[in-house]
């Protein structure tokens, strides 16, 4: 991890909602990969006194492209204190020929990166919006992607021919969706393929994390060992086969 600053070259709005800022960045802060993120101060003050986290999406040489809410005002020459690379890459493996992504009631941004990484490789990729991530302009993403959208996960009608045809599956949901999202998927997944081999299916945990190294013990994610990994540190993506999905759910969704 390294911290330093950034300047912002460029500002463009995607959509309505998103805008897109190239980022300047230190030579430590290029070398990333797809899932790994930047716990960025914009004011010299600290107010607010946390860090936001910062999700690239696009790697050009020196330049880091990072995509924000559009209510957020950002102007070019504006410098950017970030912390990172945060996280390890997501283990796309090299022999994975077929990928699928899954969004739930999010941005897909968290992907953009492995998106791009994917398609230079020559991997034919599906992306599945569901829920509010279906609003999600398809302009801002690569036009090789397969992009499905359904209302919910019961709408997703052609899950079970996507999960056959994965050779590996990202699923990314925010707080409180993740576990519960993860738990039905991981269900399906075991009605498709009854015995799901290890690093084929991933839930992408992102939990507040407020330190970047494991040390606050904010983003612990509970795994069938028994054990707590920091997903700031582990994560964010976790092989579900490993992860205690029930003490993960919600207190309100349990049993």
């Amino acid at each position: 991890m390294h911290q330093a600053q950034a300047i912002i070259e460029r500002v463009r709005r995607v959509s309505a909602g998103i805008q897109r800022l190239e980022l300047a960045v230190d030579k430590a802060h290029r070398t990333l990969g797809g899932g790994q993120f930047f716990l960025a101060r914009v004011a010299a003050a600290y107010d607010p006194y946390l860090r936001e986290a910062w999700l690239p999406v696009e790697q050009r040489g020196a330049v880091i492209v990072v995509e924000r809410p559009a209510r957020h005002v950002y102007m070019p020459n504006q410098v950017v204190d970030l912390l990172g690379p945060i996280g390890k890459p997501f283990p796309l493996r090299e022999t994975t020929r077929t990928l699928l992504l899954l969004a739930y009631e999010a941005t897909p941004a968290i992907f953009l990166l492995l998106l791009h990484t994917a398609l230079a490789r020559g991997t034919a990729v599906a992306l599945v919006l569901i829920g509010q991530a279906g609003h999600y302009p398809l302009a801002a993403l690569p036009q090789a992607v397969e992009v499905t959208r359904a209302a919910d996960h019961a709408a997703w009608a052609e899950r079970g021919q996507q999960i056959l045809w994965a050779d590996q599956i990202f699923a990314a949901a925010p707080p409180p969706y993740d576990a519960p999202a993860y738990w039905r998927l991981l269900e399906e997944v075991r009605a498709v393929r009854q015995l799901p081999a290890a690093e084929y299916v991933y839930g992408v945990f992102q939990p507040p994390m407020p330190c970047g190294i494991g040390a606050c013990q904010a983003c612990l994610v509970r795994l069938q060992s028994g054990e707590d990994a920091p997903a700031c540190t582990e994560g964010m993506a976790f092989d579900l086969l490993s992860v205690n999905l029930l003490q993960n759910l919600p207190s309100s969704t349990e049993g």
